[in-house]
């Protein structure tokens, strides 16, 4: 297991945004996905304005708990929280371990003042792969066992990735100081799951990155690969999706064609002001199957759902696995999901944040289903396994597909798989005031045929199509 970790992932910490006033703050996120779930001990980035009076970095460790004169106070004991960053627009920090309570106020000093305080909700678990980037898309920050940079997983052969927000270690971290670099190494108590190329890979390691703070170090080894996408689940809880490359081997087919777009949303369309929103997926695939083909993948997928067929030529057979909504789901009853849905025009702005309230029993009213949904839903097949605590469940089908063939996925041709849905979460949207309260997310669905992308597309989607302010 290595015991190093690569400079790139300290410059993704002191990544710089953003000048001199009161600071505010408006915004407490997790500091690899920049998504909510920020977790005690992991990295978290406040954003706002006026946060310190210059840009400056952490050069050793323990970490500092003053940079440019600015201080992060944590809970009601006002704990001093390490800092590996400060500039005018941001601040990355640890959340120290030891501060108590499952709602903390953060609070940014400087030499102007203090700033309002931050509630910031505590997760309990909230993983975030750190990325090429830096700013939570793209590429995961992988490297193979030399510690040479990754640019494509191969089955059976170790990676290595980096992340935040999983939790207690045994033995436990010290908030800011180095981790251990010999046995006891500081491993985590609750081993994540990581998904390479949408299959659970298998983790040899998961603990504290040796000699850093609040950066998680995962030894993981995949064993198939489907597509390009990793992400982490832990506890429940998934980060968020990075993609790492794949090789084709080109062995297995021939004329690989295909296509995949978003039956809903549409292109106008947007929900009628709920923060979970249903992505539902079609594609068609085409493609000849070689004589002398092994097993290979076709592999649509999206951050909500994925529709999976593993083809075995050689036994002319092919196994489907389907992620499509619930009945409950379908007709607005998440009281079984694993997220919570807020009502986004309750939405009214508390101690400089905008909060939003849940629907009642997490079940959203017959009338704020919009139509368009309800014909989207028509499209999506029901399926046909049971739910596990979930807003999604499982449609398996199977198949005939043989060597020497041509294996179609269309309207007319195995057209159970070519189509899946699930439900993304929505950002919150940033501001009440009149025009700028529009709030957008994209995301890519992506067609793969034997390891080899055929087909992608960005689908953006608005929250509200203008939020004009609180309820009146």
């Amino acid at each position: 297991m290595s015991q190093r970790i690569a400079g790139t992932t300290v410059a993704l910490l002191c990544w710089p945004v953003a000048l001199f006033a009161q600071p505010a703050i408006t915004s407490v996120v997790n500091g690899a996905s920049f998504e909510s779930g920020v977790v005690r001990g992991s990295i978290g980035s406040i954003f706002g304005s006026n946060l310190a009076q210059s840009t400056e970095s952490a050069k050793r460790l323990p970490l500092p708990t003053t940079l440019a004169g600015t201080t992060v106070l944590v809970g009601d004991l006002e704990l001093e929280a390490p800092l590996y960053f400060v500039s005018s627009g941001q601040i990355n920090f640890q959340l120290p371990f030891e501060a108590l309570g499952g709602i903390l106020p953060i609070v940014v000093t400087t030499p102007q003042g203090r700033s309002r305080p931050m509630l910031l909700t505590v997760a309990a678990s909230g993983p975030g792969i750190f990325t090429l980037s830096g700013d939570a898309k793209g590429k995961a920050l992988a490297f193979g066992p030399d510690m040479l940079p990754l640019d494509a997983a191969t089955p059976g052969s170790t990676m290595i990735l980096y992340a935040t927000g999983l939790g207690p270690t045994d033995p436990p971290s010290v908030s800011g100081s180095a981790a251990a670099s010999s046995e006891p190494l500081n491993r985590v108590v609750n081993m994540p799951e990581v998904i390479v190329g949408d299959f659970p890979a298998g983790v040899d390691f998961a603990g504290m990155a040796p000699g850093f703070a609040g950066v998680y170090q995962l030894n993981v080894v995949p064993q198939q690969i489907g597509t390009d996408r990793l992400f982490i689940r832990s506890q429940g809880t998934m980060s968020n999706t990075t993609s790492i490359g794949v090789r084709s081997t080109g062995r297995n087919v021939a004329n690989a064609t295909g296509t995949i777009d978003a039956i809903y949303p549409t292109a106008d369309g947007f929900p009628a002001g709920f923060s979970a929103m249903m992505l539902a997926v079609k594609f068609t695939a085409k493609m000849d199957i070689l004589p002398t083909a092994g097993p290979f993948m076709v592999a649509a997928v999206s951050d909500a759902a994925t529709s999976l067929v593993s083809v075995d030529p050689a036994n002319g057979t092919f196994d489907a696995t389907v992620t499509v909504p619930t009945q409950l789901a379908r007709a607005g009853d998440f009281s079984q999901a694993e997220f919570r849905i807020l009502d986004l025009l309750t939405c009214n702005v508390q101690n400089s944040a905008v909060v939003c309230s849940p629907f009642p029993g997490n079940i959203l009213p017959a009338s704020r289903i919009p139509p368009d949904l309800l014909m989207a839903l028509n499209q999506v097949p029901l399926p046909n396994t049971a739910p596990t605590h979930s807003a999604t469940a499982a449609l398996t089908v199977s198949g005939t597909a043989r060597r020497g063939s041509t294996f179609v996925i269309d309207d007319q041709n195995n057209s159970s798989v070519s189509v899946f849905a699930g439900y993304l979460l929505l950002p919150i949207p940033s501001a009440l005031t009149p025009g700028q309260g529009q709030s957008t997310r994209t995301t890519t669905i992506k067609l793969f045929i034997d390891g080899q992308i055929v087909a992608s597309k960005d689908v953006t989607f608005r929250v509200l199509p203008d939020f004009g302010g609180p309820p009146q």
